[in-house]
Protein backbone atom coordinates (compact mmCIF):
# COMPACT_ATOMS: atom_id res chain seq x y z
CA UNK A 1 0.00 0.00 0.00
CA UNK A 2 3.05 2.53 0.93
CA UNK A 3 4.03 1.81 -2.85
CA UNK A 4 1.56 2.37 -4.33
CA UNK A 5 0.17 5.11 -2.84
CA UNK A 6 3.64 7.01 -3.40
CA UNK A 7 3.00 6.34 -7.58
CA UNK A 8 -0.55 7.95 -7.51
CA UNK A 9 1.66 10.98 -5.63
CA UNK A 10 4.14 10.94 -8.21
CA UNK A 11 1.66 10.54 -11.24
CA UNK A 12 -0.88 13.63 -10.02
CA UNK A 13 2.29 15.32 -9.19
CA UNK A 14 3.71 15.30 -12.52
CA UNK A 15 0.26 15.80 -14.19
CA UNK A 16 -0.09 18.85 -12.10
CA UNK A 17 2.94 19.79 -13.61
CA UNK A 18 2.54 19.44 -16.74
CA UNK A 19 -1.17 20.27 -17.02
CA UNK A 20 -1.47 23.59 -15.11
CA UNK A 21 -3.82 22.36 -12.32
CA UNK A 22 -6.61 19.70 -11.05
CA UNK A 23 -9.14 20.94 -13.50
CA UNK A 24 -6.77 20.07 -16.59
CA UNK A 25 -6.47 16.75 -14.91
CA UNK A 26 -9.49 16.13 -14.94
CA UNK A 27 -9.98 17.51 -18.48
CA UNK A 28 -7.90 14.32 -19.61
CA UNK A 29 -11.09 12.18 -18.62
CA UNK A 30 -13.61 14.57 -21.12
CA UNK A 31 -11.49 16.11 -24.03
CA UNK A 32 -10.07 14.57 -26.78
CA UNK A 33 -6.49 14.38 -27.34
CA UNK A 34 -4.76 16.89 -29.85
CA UNK A 35 -2.90 15.58 -32.96
CA UNK A 36 0.77 14.98 -31.91
CA UNK A 37 4.44 14.94 -33.83
CA UNK A 38 5.89 12.17 -33.94
CA UNK A 39 7.13 11.04 -30.06
CA UNK A 40 9.78 8.17 -29.33
CA UNK A 41 9.18 4.55 -28.19
CA UNK A 42 6.76 3.29 -25.36
CA UNK A 43 2.86 3.66 -24.65
CA UNK A 44 0.91 6.78 -25.02
CA UNK A 45 -1.73 7.98 -23.33
CA UNK A 46 -5.48 8.60 -25.28
CA UNK A 47 -8.06 10.15 -23.34
CA UNK A 48 -11.65 8.06 -23.73
CA UNK A 49 -14.38 10.36 -25.59
CA UNK A 50 -17.08 12.40 -23.93
CA UNK A 51 -19.62 10.40 -22.83
CA UNK A 52 -23.26 11.23 -23.40
CA UNK A 53 -26.39 9.74 -23.12
CA UNK A 54 -29.29 8.64 -25.94
CA UNK A 55 -30.89 12.32 -27.47
CA UNK A 56 -34.38 13.44 -26.85
CA UNK A 57 -36.36 15.13 -29.33
CA UNK A 58 -38.23 17.14 -26.66
CA UNK A 59 -37.49 20.35 -24.73
CA UNK A 60 -35.09 21.76 -27.32
CA UNK A 61 -33.57 24.91 -26.56
CA UNK A 62 -34.92 28.11 -28.77
CA UNK A 63 -33.01 29.03 -32.03
CA UNK A 64 -32.82 32.70 -33.28
CA UNK A 65 -33.69 33.29 -37.06
CA UNK A 66 -35.45 36.45 -37.52
CA UNK A 67 -34.18 40.20 -36.67
CA UNK A 68 -35.44 41.80 -33.24
CA UNK A 69 -38.32 44.45 -33.62
CA UNK A 70 -38.22 47.47 -34.34
CA UNK A 71 -36.37 49.80 -31.82
CA UNK A 72 -34.71 47.23 -29.96
CA UNK A 73 -31.14 45.36 -30.12
CA UNK A 74 -31.36 42.50 -28.04
CA UNK A 75 -31.87 39.25 -29.94
CA UNK A 76 -32.78 36.46 -28.39
CA UNK A 77 -30.46 35.13 -25.35
CA UNK A 78 -28.25 38.47 -26.61
CA UNK A 79 -28.45 41.75 -24.27
CA UNK A 80 -27.13 44.33 -26.13
CA UNK A 81 -25.69 47.70 -24.14
CA UNK A 82 -25.80 51.32 -24.75
CA UNK A 83 -21.85 52.78 -25.53
CA UNK A 84 -22.44 56.50 -24.42
CA UNK A 85 -25.30 58.44 -22.25
CA UNK A 86 -27.40 59.19 -25.23
CA UNK A 87 -27.34 55.28 -26.92
CA UNK A 88 -26.52 56.57 -30.40
CA UNK A 89 -23.79 53.30 -30.35
CA UNK A 90 -24.42 49.93 -29.21
CA UNK A 91 -21.97 47.35 -28.04
CA UNK A 92 -22.70 44.97 -31.35
CA UNK A 93 -22.55 47.95 -34.04
CA UNK A 94 -18.78 47.28 -34.60
CA UNK A 95 -19.07 44.08 -35.68
CA UNK A 96 -22.19 44.27 -37.33
CA UNK A 97 -20.33 47.31 -39.41
CA UNK A 98 -17.56 44.69 -40.36
CA UNK A 99 -20.32 42.43 -41.73
CA UNK A 100 -21.82 45.65 -43.70
CA UNK A 101 -18.37 46.61 -44.97
CA UNK A 102 -17.55 42.54 -46.14
CA UNK A 103 -21.00 42.28 -47.93
CA UNK A 104 -20.13 45.40 -49.75
CA UNK A 105 -16.65 44.64 -50.54
CA UNK A 106 -15.17 47.99 -48.70
CA UNK A 107 -13.93 46.38 -45.77
CA UNK A 108 -10.78 45.21 -47.86
CA UNK A 109 -9.51 42.35 -45.00
CA UNK A 110 -11.38 39.75 -43.20
CA UNK A 111 -14.10 39.97 -40.57
CA UNK A 112 -12.44 39.09 -37.64
CA UNK A 113 -13.84 37.24 -34.20
CA UNK A 114 -11.70 36.46 -31.61
CA UNK A 115 -13.12 33.94 -28.94
CA UNK A 116 -11.51 34.03 -25.36
CA UNK A 117 -12.70 31.37 -23.00
CA UNK A 118 -11.37 27.83 -21.15
CA UNK A 119 -11.53 24.26 -21.70
CA UNK A 120 -14.78 24.66 -23.33
CA UNK A 121 -13.65 26.50 -26.06
CA UNK A 122 -10.35 25.46 -26.15
CA UNK A 123 -11.04 22.45 -27.71
CA UNK A 124 -12.68 24.43 -30.63
CA UNK A 125 -15.47 22.45 -31.19
CA UNK A 126 -17.69 25.22 -30.39
CA UNK A 127 -15.29 28.10 -32.38
CA UNK A 128 -14.93 25.75 -35.06
CA UNK A 129 -18.94 25.42 -35.86
CA UNK A 130 -18.94 29.26 -35.59
CA UNK A 131 -16.32 29.37 -38.05
CA UNK A 132 -17.84 27.19 -40.35
CA UNK A 133 -21.25 28.54 -40.32
CA UNK A 134 -19.44 32.46 -40.34
CA UNK A 135 -17.27 31.25 -43.27
CA UNK A 136 -20.53 30.03 -45.71
CA UNK A 137 -21.79 33.26 -45.04
CA UNK A 138 -19.25 35.35 -45.87
CA UNK A 139 -16.35 33.54 -47.32
CA UNK A 140 -13.27 31.71 -46.44
CA UNK A 141 -11.14 34.21 -44.99
CA UNK A 142 -8.48 31.45 -43.32
CA UNK A 143 -7.91 29.80 -40.10
CA UNK A 144 -7.52 33.53 -38.49
CA UNK A 145 -4.68 33.51 -35.22
CA UNK A 146 -3.52 30.50 -34.42
CA UNK A 147 -0.59 28.90 -31.38
CA UNK A 148 2.49 27.82 -33.71
CA UNK A 149 2.56 25.39 -30.53
CA UNK A 150 -0.58 24.51 -28.26
CA UNK A 151 -0.41 25.89 -24.78
CA UNK A 152 -2.20 22.73 -23.68
CA UNK A 153 -2.38 19.18 -25.86
CA UNK A 154 -6.12 19.83 -25.41
CA UNK A 155 -5.76 22.87 -27.36
CA UNK A 156 -7.24 22.47 -31.14
CA UNK A 157 -8.23 24.27 -33.91
CA UNK A 158 -10.53 22.31 -36.47
CA UNK A 159 -9.04 24.29 -40.03
CA UNK A 160 -5.51 23.20 -38.99
CA UNK A 161 -3.53 20.16 -38.05
CA UNK A 162 0.02 21.17 -36.45
CA UNK A 163 3.48 19.19 -35.57
CA UNK A 164 6.81 20.17 -33.72
CA UNK A 165 10.20 19.00 -33.50
CA UNK A 166 13.09 20.23 -31.25
CA UNK A 167 12.64 22.03 -27.86
CA UNK A 168 9.67 24.50 -27.50
CA UNK A 169 9.43 26.28 -23.86
CA UNK A 170 5.42 27.15 -23.74
CA UNK A 171 3.74 29.14 -21.28
CA UNK A 172 0.24 30.51 -21.28
CA UNK A 173 -1.62 32.55 -18.18
CA UNK A 174 -3.44 29.69 -16.55
CA UNK A 175 -0.78 26.96 -16.91
CA UNK A 176 3.28 27.09 -16.33
CA UNK A 177 2.83 31.18 -16.01
CA UNK A 178 6.16 33.12 -17.17
CA UNK A 179 7.33 36.01 -14.90
CA UNK A 180 6.89 38.92 -17.59
CA UNK A 181 3.40 38.46 -17.87
CA UNK A 182 4.04 39.16 -22.17
CA UNK A 183 1.89 36.28 -23.50
CA UNK A 184 0.57 38.09 -26.86
CA UNK A 185 -2.70 38.63 -28.49
CA UNK A 186 -4.06 35.07 -27.19
CA UNK A 187 -2.87 34.45 -23.63
CA UNK A 188 0.28 31.97 -24.85
CA UNK A 189 4.01 32.26 -25.65
CA UNK A 190 6.35 29.96 -27.11
CA UNK A 191 10.16 30.02 -27.41
CA UNK A 192 13.41 28.15 -28.56
CA UNK A 193 16.78 28.62 -29.74
CA UNK A 194 16.36 26.64 -32.76
CA UNK A 195 13.12 24.70 -33.40
CA UNK A 196 10.88 23.96 -35.93
CA UNK A 197 6.59 23.62 -36.02
CA UNK A 198 4.96 23.05 -39.16
CA UNK A 199 0.68 24.70 -39.49
CA UNK A 200 -1.08 22.70 -42.17
CA UNK A 201 -4.89 23.68 -43.39
CA UNK A 202 -7.34 20.96 -43.35
CA UNK A 203 -8.57 22.63 -46.41
CA UNK A 204 -8.10 25.93 -48.82
CA UNK A 205 -5.55 27.95 -48.90
CA UNK A 206 -3.97 31.78 -46.85
CA UNK A 207 -3.07 34.67 -48.42
CA UNK A 208 -1.72 36.23 -45.66
CA UNK A 209 0.54 35.35 -42.52
CA UNK A 210 1.71 37.50 -40.17
CA UNK A 211 3.95 36.42 -37.58
CA UNK A 212 3.67 37.86 -34.10
CA UNK A 213 6.40 37.77 -31.52
CA UNK A 214 8.81 39.39 -29.00
CA UNK A 215 11.84 41.62 -29.62
CA UNK A 216 14.14 41.28 -27.06
CA UNK A 217 17.73 42.19 -26.35
CA UNK A 218 19.91 38.76 -27.93
CA UNK A 219 16.37 37.44 -29.67
CA UNK A 220 16.92 35.09 -32.47
CA UNK A 221 15.36 34.65 -35.89
CA UNK A 222 12.50 33.32 -37.07
CA UNK A 223 11.50 32.22 -40.53
CA UNK A 224 8.25 31.20 -42.26
CA UNK A 225 8.04 29.07 -45.22
CA UNK A 226 4.94 29.07 -47.00
CA UNK A 227 4.71 25.58 -49.85
CA UNK A 228 8.54 25.67 -48.93
CA UNK A 229 8.75 29.21 -50.16
CA UNK A 230 10.38 31.56 -47.66
CA UNK A 231 8.22 34.59 -47.19
CA UNK A 232 8.90 35.89 -43.36
CA UNK A 233 12.26 36.53 -41.86
CA UNK A 234 11.79 38.02 -38.84
CA UNK A 235 14.88 39.40 -36.66
CA UNK A 236 13.54 39.44 -33.16
CA UNK A 237 16.92 41.28 -31.84
CA UNK A 238 16.47 44.41 -30.25
CA UNK A 239 17.57 47.10 -27.40
CA UNK A 240 14.37 46.19 -25.39
CA UNK A 241 11.70 44.13 -25.19
CA UNK A 242 8.62 45.00 -27.39
CA UNK A 243 5.81 43.59 -29.29
CA UNK A 244 6.97 42.35 -32.94
CA UNK A 245 4.90 42.11 -35.92
CA UNK A 246 6.33 40.94 -39.31
CA UNK A 247 4.16 40.20 -42.56
CA UNK A 248 3.79 38.49 -45.96
CA UNK A 249 1.37 38.37 -49.07
CA UNK A 250 1.89 34.12 -50.24
CA UNK A 251 1.48 34.72 -53.95
CA UNK A 252 -0.77 31.99 -55.20
CA UNK A 253 -1.63 31.21 -51.06
CA UNK A 254 -0.31 28.45 -49.58
CA UNK A 255 -1.52 25.41 -47.70
CA UNK A 256 1.63 24.16 -45.73
CA UNK A 257 3.61 26.94 -43.08
CA UNK A 258 6.84 26.14 -41.38
CA UNK A 259 8.08 28.44 -38.39
CA UNK A 260 11.76 27.50 -38.10
CA UNK A 261 13.65 29.58 -35.17
CA UNK A 262 17.63 30.07 -34.96
CA UNK A 263 20.45 32.29 -34.01
CA UNK A 264 19.41 32.50 -30.62
CA UNK A 265 16.09 32.77 -28.05
CA UNK A 266 13.35 33.68 -29.89
CA UNK A 267 9.70 34.23 -28.77
CA UNK A 268 6.96 33.93 -30.66
CA UNK A 269 3.13 34.64 -29.53
CA UNK A 270 1.28 32.88 -32.82
CA UNK A 271 0.30 33.25 -36.10
CA UNK A 272 -2.52 35.10 -38.04
CA UNK A 273 -3.30 32.83 -41.43
CA UNK A 274 -6.27 34.97 -43.71
CA UNK A 275 -7.31 35.82 -47.13
CA UNK A 276 -8.66 38.95 -48.53
CA UNK A 277 -11.92 38.36 -48.40
CA UNK A 278 -14.50 36.34 -45.74
CA UNK A 279 -14.68 35.43 -41.70
CA UNK A 280 -11.64 34.26 -39.58
CA UNK A 281 -13.16 33.36 -35.77
CA UNK A 282 -9.29 32.62 -33.66
CA UNK A 283 -9.84 30.27 -30.81
CA UNK A 284 -8.12 31.89 -27.80
CA UNK A 285 -8.68 29.28 -25.70
CA UNK A 286 -6.90 28.32 -22.55
CA UNK A 287 -7.37 25.15 -20.59
CA UNK A 288 -7.87 26.38 -16.97
CA UNK A 289 -8.13 29.29 -17.59
CA UNK A 290 -10.12 31.66 -15.23
CA UNK A 291 -11.40 35.25 -14.64
CA UNK A 292 -7.92 35.99 -12.60
CA UNK A 293 -5.96 34.22 -14.91
CA UNK A 294 -6.03 37.21 -16.98
CA UNK A 295 -4.29 39.41 -14.77
CA UNK A 296 -1.30 37.31 -15.22
CA UNK A 297 -1.30 39.25 -18.65
CA UNK A 298 0.76 42.69 -18.64
CA UNK A 299 -1.97 44.68 -18.95
CA UNK A 300 -0.08 47.81 -21.06
CA UNK A 301 0.99 44.85 -23.16
CA UNK A 302 -2.19 42.78 -23.91
CA UNK A 303 -3.75 46.18 -24.44
CA UNK A 304 -1.02 47.10 -27.51
CA UNK A 305 -1.47 43.06 -28.72
CA UNK A 306 -5.41 43.06 -28.79
CA UNK A 307 -5.41 46.15 -30.89
CA UNK A 308 -2.95 45.16 -33.22
CA UNK A 309 -4.88 42.35 -33.90
CA UNK A 310 -8.20 44.23 -34.62
CA UNK A 311 -11.15 41.75 -34.10
CA UNK A 312 -14.33 43.46 -34.81
CA UNK A 313 -15.78 41.35 -32.22
CA UNK A 314 -13.96 40.13 -29.35
CA UNK A 315 -15.94 37.08 -27.25
CA UNK A 316 -14.99 35.88 -23.78
CA UNK A 317 -16.85 32.93 -22.52
CA UNK A 318 -15.76 31.57 -19.35
CA UNK A 319 -16.67 30.33 -15.60
CA UNK A 320 -16.66 26.30 -16.35
CA UNK A 321 -13.69 26.11 -14.00
CA UNK A 322 -15.01 28.79 -11.04
CA UNK A 323 -18.51 27.08 -11.04
CA UNK A 324 -16.14 23.95 -9.35
CA UNK A 325 -15.02 25.69 -6.50
CA UNK A 326 -17.00 28.68 -5.65
CA UNK A 327 -20.24 28.88 -3.67
CA UNK A 328 -22.81 31.44 -3.97
CA UNK A 329 -21.36 32.96 -0.84
CA UNK A 330 -17.51 33.11 -0.95
CA UNK A 331 -15.83 36.43 -1.16
CA UNK A 332 -14.06 35.69 -5.09
CA UNK A 333 -18.01 35.32 -5.58
CA UNK A 334 -18.80 38.68 -4.20
CA UNK A 335 -15.16 39.65 -5.89
CA UNK A 336 -15.91 38.11 -9.05
CA UNK A 337 -17.86 41.30 -11.12
CA UNK A 338 -14.90 43.23 -10.35
CA UNK A 339 -12.39 40.75 -11.30
CA UNK A 340 -14.29 40.59 -14.60
CA UNK A 341 -14.17 44.16 -15.18
CA UNK A 342 -10.79 44.67 -15.53
CA UNK A 343 -10.51 41.96 -18.20
CA UNK A 344 -13.25 43.78 -20.21
CA UNK A 345 -11.76 47.48 -19.20
CA UNK A 346 -8.40 46.58 -21.50
CA UNK A 347 -10.70 45.12 -24.49
CA UNK A 348 -12.60 48.11 -24.15
CA UNK A 349 -9.47 50.36 -24.55
CA UNK A 350 -7.92 48.41 -26.92
CA UNK A 351 -10.54 47.63 -28.97
CA UNK A 352 -13.25 51.20 -28.83
CA UNK A 353 -14.58 50.40 -31.58
CA UNK A 354 -15.16 46.79 -31.83
CA UNK A 355 -18.02 45.12 -30.49
CA UNK A 356 -17.56 43.02 -27.13
CA UNK A 357 -19.48 40.19 -26.06
CA UNK A 358 -19.78 38.22 -22.78
CA UNK A 359 -20.95 34.54 -23.15
CA UNK A 360 -22.02 32.93 -19.79
CA UNK A 361 -20.98 29.43 -18.92
CA UNK A 362 -23.69 26.61 -19.44
CA UNK A 363 -25.28 25.45 -16.85
CA UNK A 364 -23.11 22.98 -14.59
CA UNK A 365 -24.92 20.10 -12.11
CA UNK A 366 -23.20 18.12 -9.40
CA UNK A 367 -23.66 14.52 -8.17
CA UNK A 368 -25.77 14.81 -4.56
CA UNK A 369 -27.69 12.53 -3.07
CA UNK A 370 -28.59 10.14 -6.32
CA UNK A 371 -29.56 13.34 -8.46
CA UNK A 372 -27.62 15.60 -10.76
CA UNK A 373 -28.57 19.29 -8.94
CA UNK A 374 -27.03 22.61 -10.49
CA UNK A 375 -24.43 23.72 -9.10
CA UNK A 376 -25.97 27.01 -6.18
CA UNK A 377 -23.47 29.37 -7.84
CA UNK A 378 -24.50 29.38 -11.30
CA UNK A 379 -27.10 31.71 -11.00
CA UNK A 380 -24.93 34.17 -9.16
CA UNK A 381 -21.90 33.84 -11.54
CA UNK A 382 -24.07 34.32 -14.19
CA UNK A 383 -25.59 37.69 -12.97
CA UNK A 384 -22.29 39.02 -11.96
CA UNK A 385 -21.19 38.56 -15.72
CA UNK A 386 -24.13 40.63 -17.09
CA UNK A 387 -23.51 43.01 -14.66
CA UNK A 388 -19.63 43.61 -15.79
CA UNK A 389 -20.68 43.38 -19.29
CA UNK A 390 -23.16 45.99 -18.97
CA UNK A 391 -21.02 48.41 -16.84
CA UNK A 392 -17.97 48.28 -19.27
CA UNK A 393 -20.23 48.78 -22.57
CA UNK A 394 -20.43 45.15 -23.52
CA UNK A 395 -22.87 43.09 -24.87
CA UNK A 396 -24.12 39.92 -22.71
CA UNK A 397 -25.49 36.17 -23.83
CA UNK A 398 -26.85 33.92 -21.82
CA UNK A 399 -25.80 31.04 -22.24
CA UNK A 400 -27.46 29.66 -18.88
CA UNK A 401 -30.81 30.96 -20.00
CA UNK A 402 -31.14 29.88 -23.14
CA UNK A 403 -30.04 26.38 -22.85
CA UNK A 404 -33.04 26.24 -19.43
CA UNK A 405 -31.36 27.78 -16.74
CA UNK A 406 -31.70 25.77 -13.49
CA UNK A 407 -31.40 22.43 -13.44
CA UNK A 408 -30.54 21.95 -17.73
CA UNK A 409 -27.23 20.63 -17.12
CA UNK A 410 -28.98 17.17 -16.49
CA UNK A 411 -31.72 17.74 -19.31
CA UNK A 412 -28.41 18.48 -21.81
CA UNK A 413 -27.34 15.27 -20.84
CA UNK A 414 -30.20 13.21 -20.75
CA UNK A 415 -30.74 14.45 -24.66
CA UNK A 416 -27.07 14.07 -24.88
CA UNK A 417 -25.58 17.54 -25.06
CA UNK A 418 -23.28 17.74 -22.33
CA UNK A 419 -20.98 15.10 -21.16
CA UNK A 420 -20.52 13.04 -17.89
CA UNK A 421 -18.81 16.02 -16.29
CA UNK A 422 -21.60 18.44 -17.19
CA UNK A 423 -19.67 21.10 -18.24
CA UNK A 424 -17.99 20.09 -21.93
CA UNK A 425 -20.54 19.82 -24.56
CA UNK A 426 -20.48 16.74 -27.03
CA UNK A 427 -20.08 17.29 -30.47
CA UNK A 428 -23.97 17.82 -31.18
CA UNK A 429 -24.35 20.20 -28.14
CA UNK A 430 -21.39 22.61 -29.40
CA UNK A 431 -22.92 22.47 -32.38
CA UNK A 432 -26.28 23.67 -30.77
CA UNK A 433 -24.70 26.16 -28.87
CA UNK A 434 -22.72 27.52 -31.74
CA UNK A 435 -25.45 27.46 -34.38
CA UNK A 436 -27.84 29.16 -31.77
CA UNK A 437 -24.82 31.83 -31.08
CA UNK A 438 -24.60 32.41 -35.40
CA UNK A 439 -28.33 33.05 -35.73
CA UNK A 440 -28.09 35.50 -32.94
CA UNK A 441 -25.52 37.13 -34.54
CA UNK A 442 -26.93 37.39 -38.43
CA UNK A 443 -30.20 38.25 -37.06
CA UNK A 444 -28.52 41.02 -35.06
CA UNK A 445 -26.92 42.26 -38.23
CA UNK A 446 -30.60 42.44 -39.91
CA UNK A 447 -31.55 44.20 -37.48
CA UNK A 448 -28.59 46.89 -38.06
CA UNK A 449 -29.05 46.86 -41.10
CA UNK A 450 -32.63 47.72 -40.92
CA UNK A 451 -31.69 50.39 -38.70
CA UNK A 452 -29.15 52.12 -40.95
CA UNK A 453 -30.14 51.93 -44.11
Amino acid sequence: MPTLAWFSAFVVGGLFVLDGNLDAIAGRLVAKRETQSAQGPGPTFTAPPVTVAEADASDEPPSVTSPPPPGSHDVGALTDACTDPKCAGWAMDGFYRAIAGEKRGTLARAVRVSWYGDSVIATDAIPGRLRERLQTELGDGGPGFVYIVPPHRFNEHEAITRSQSGTWYTHAISTMQTADGLYGPAGSTTESDGAHSTIKLVAGKVEHAELYYLAQPKGGTATVTADGTPVITADTAADARRPGFASAAIAGGASKLEIATAKGRTRLFGIDLENARGAVVDNLGVVSVNVKSFANNDPAHWQEELAHRGADLVMIMIGANEAEWLGPHDQDTKDYQAHYEQVLAIVRAARPDAACLVVSPTDQAEAKDGAYPSRPVMPVLVAAQQRAAKAQGCAFYSTYQWMGGKGSAAKWFAKGYVGSDFQHLSKKGADKLADAVFDTLMAGYQGYAARTK
